[in-house]
C-alpha cells in the first residue's frame, strides 16, 4: 500500500504539472547565467538530488552507495576534488527512496521553482518528463554522450532518447550502481548442482552450448526428490521467462530498418521464440518448474527448493538481503540461446533503471551542471575498464570470474522492454495464455502499431539525432 500511495502521489503531481505547464513550458525555463569561464564556477552551489535504488529503499546512501564502503568514500573524495578544481560546492540531497527525489523534481517543475541542477532517479518517472516537451535539458550539446562506456549505450538510454535529443545518462562506469537495476539472469545453486554430480553450467556458456535444448536437459536433470519433497530445476515468473526467451533468439524488442520501426514479435524468429517459450514452460518442462510464479522471492533458491532462479540483477547483488550475501556458492547464467542468436551474445531486458541523471530546465546553470556531472561520472581509479570491474566483482562479490564476466556482458546487450507503455502485452502472456501465439500476435497488431507511432518512432528519432543512423 505504501508504494501504491507513492505512485498515486507522483501521478497526481505529474497530472498537475502537465496541465499547468504543457501550454507554456517556456515560462518555467530560467534565464541562463552567462559569464562562467573555464572551470571556475565562482563558488556557485550545484544542487543534486539522488534517489536510492528500489532494491535498497530505507538504506542511507552516498551517491547511491552505502556509507562507509569503499565506493561511497571514493565518491565523496571525487566530490571534494571537483569542488576544489572548479571552485564550487556540490550539495547532495540523498534520499533512501527511489521516488522521493522524482516527486520533488516534478513538483518544482510544476511550480517553476528552482530546486535541483542535477537529478538522479528512476526512469519509470523520468520518461514522463522526457516526453513532456521542455522539462529536461538536452544533453548532447553539453556532454560527450558518444562515450558510451561512461554515460551508457543507446539501448541502456532508450527511455531518455526522445525526438531530437538525449535527456538523461547513467553512471555506466561506476561499479554496482548500474548493475543493480538492469537485466535478468539465472542464479544457480552450485552446491545442489555439485551434489547431483552434474556439470557446472558455466561450462556450457564457455563452450557456447548453452541453448534451448540444453536448458530442457538440465531442468530435467536438476529436478529431484529430497527427503520427501520435490526440488525443482527452475523458478521463474512466466512473463520473465517469455520475454527473455524472446530476446534469446537474436530478436530485439524493436529495430529501425530501412526507415521503419520493426517490432521483433512480428518477425519469424520472434514468433518461433515465443512458441518455444510456451512449449518449455507449459509442456516439456512443466513438471520441472516451481509451480508458484513468484517474481522477486529468492528464498526458494536459498533454501534449496530450486536449483535455478531467474531474477533481476538487483536481486543478486543489490543489498545484504540479496542472494550473494545469503549463499556460499552461487553461479550466474544468462538465458540460453535460440537458433537465430549470434553465438556468445546473451541479451536481456529491463523495465526501469534507477540511476538515470538529468538536468531540469529550471536548473541554475546548464553548463555548470553538465561540468559537474561529467567530472563526477568518470571511472574510479583502478576500475577504468570492464576487465578491471569484472576482476573487482570476482574478488568482492561473485564466486567465480566467469560470473562477473557473464554479469557485465549481459548488461551490455540489455534493452528496454517498453513495459510501462504496454509493449510486453503479447510477450508476457505467451507462457500463461492458451491462445495460439499467432492469434495473440494478430489480435494485438493494432495496439503494437499504436505503440510504434506513440513511443518507438519518437525514440528512434532521438537516437538518430544523437548517435546517427
Amino acid at each position: 500500500m505504501r508504494k501504491f500511495l507513492k505512485y498515486l502521489s507522483l501521478s497526481l503531481v505529474f497530472i498537475f504539472f502537465m496541465c499547468s505547464c504543457s501550454e507554456s513550458a517556456e515560462e518555467i525555463i530560467p534565464e541562463y547565467i552567462d559569464g562562467i569561464s573555464g572551470s571556475n564556477l565562482d563558488g556557485m552551489t550545484v544542487n543534486w538530488g539522488f534517489s536510492m535504488s528500489r532494491y535498497q529503499e530505507g538504506v542511507d546512501n552516498v551517491f547511491g552507495y552505502i556509507p562507509g564502503t569503499v565506493f561511497a568514500d571514493t565518491a565523496l573524495e571525487r566530490k571534494k576534488q571537483i569542488e576544489s578544481d572548479y571552485n564550487c560546492k556540490i550539495s547532495v540531497d540523498n534520499d533512501s527512496s527511489s521516488y522521493v527525489i522524482a516527486d520533488k523534481l516534478t513538483a518544482s517543475l510544476a511550480s517553476g521553482s528552482r530546486l535541483y541542477d542535477l537529478a538522479t532517479c528512476d526512469t519509470s518517472v523520468l520518461r514522463n518528463l522526457v516526453r513532456g516537451n521542455g522539462y529536461l535539458f538536452g544533453l548532447s550539446s553539453l556532454l560527450n554522450v558518444s562515450n558510451t562506456d561512461k554515460f551508457g549505450t543507446p539501448n541502456m538510454l532508450q527511455t531518455m532518447l526522445w525526438k531530437d535529443d538525449l535527456y538523461g545518462v547513467v553512471p555506466f562506469a561506476w561499479p554496482d550502481l548500474l548493475y543493480t537495476t538492469t537485466g535478468h539472469l539465472f542464479a544457480v545453486n552450485e552446491n545442489l548442482v555439485s551434489q547431483l554430480g552434474q556439470t557446472d553450467p558455466r561450462e556450457y556458456v564457455e563452450k557456447q552450448t548453452w541453448n534451448w535444448d540444453k536448458l530442457e536437459e538440465v531442468l530435467a536433470l536438476y529436478t529431484h526428490e529430497d527427503a520427501g519433497r520435490t526440488v525443482y530445476g527452475m523458478q521463474c515468473h512466466d512473463a520473465y521467462f517469455a520475454m527473455n526467451m524472446f530476446l534469446s533468439n537474436g530478436v530485439a524488442f524493436s529495430t529501425y530498418e530501412d526507415g521503419e520501426v520493426v517490432c521483433g514479435a512480428y518477425t519469424e524468429p520472434g514468433r518461433v521464440a515465443l512458441e518455444r517459450a510456451r512449449e518449455i514452460y507449459k509442456v516439456t518442462c512443466k513438471d520441472y518448474i516451481y509451480p508458484d510464479s513468484h517474481t522477486n522471492d529468492g528464498s526458494y533458491l536459498v533454501n534449496g527448493d530450486v536449483v535455478m532462479y531467474v531474477t533481476g540483477t538487483g536481486g543478486i547483488i543489490g543489498t545484504q538481503e540479496s542472494l550473494m550475501y545469503k549463499m556460499d556458492n552461487i553461479g550466474i547464467l544468462p538465458f540460453p540461446q535460440g537458433p537465430n542468436a549470434t553465438p556468445g551474445i546473451y541479451p536481456s531486458y529491463y523495465e526501469q533503471i534507477t540511476y538515470a541523471t538529468c538536468i531540469p530546465v529550471n536548473a541554475t546553470d546548464f553548463g555548470a551542471a553538465a561540468l559537474v556531472l561529467d567530472a563526477m561520472f568518470e571511472p574510479f581509479e583502478g576500475l577504468e575498464t570492464k576487465d578491471d570491474i569484472a576482476q573487482y566483482m570476482a574478488d568482492q562479490i561473485f564466486f567465480d570470474i566467469r560470473d562477473a564476466q557473464i554479469f557485465i556482458d549481459s548488461i551490455e546487450y540489455t534493452e528496454y522492454g517498453f513495459f510501462w507503455e504496454g509493449g510486453r502485452s503479447v510477450i508476457e502472456s505467451a507462457c500463461s495464455a492458451d491462445t495460439p501465439i499467432s492469434t495473440l500476435l494478430e489480435s494485438n497488431r493494432d495496439k503494437y502499431n499504436q505503440l510504434v507511432e506513440d513511443y518507438l518512432v519518437p525514440h528512434y528519432q532521438g537516437r538518430i539525432a544523437v548517435y546517427g543512423e
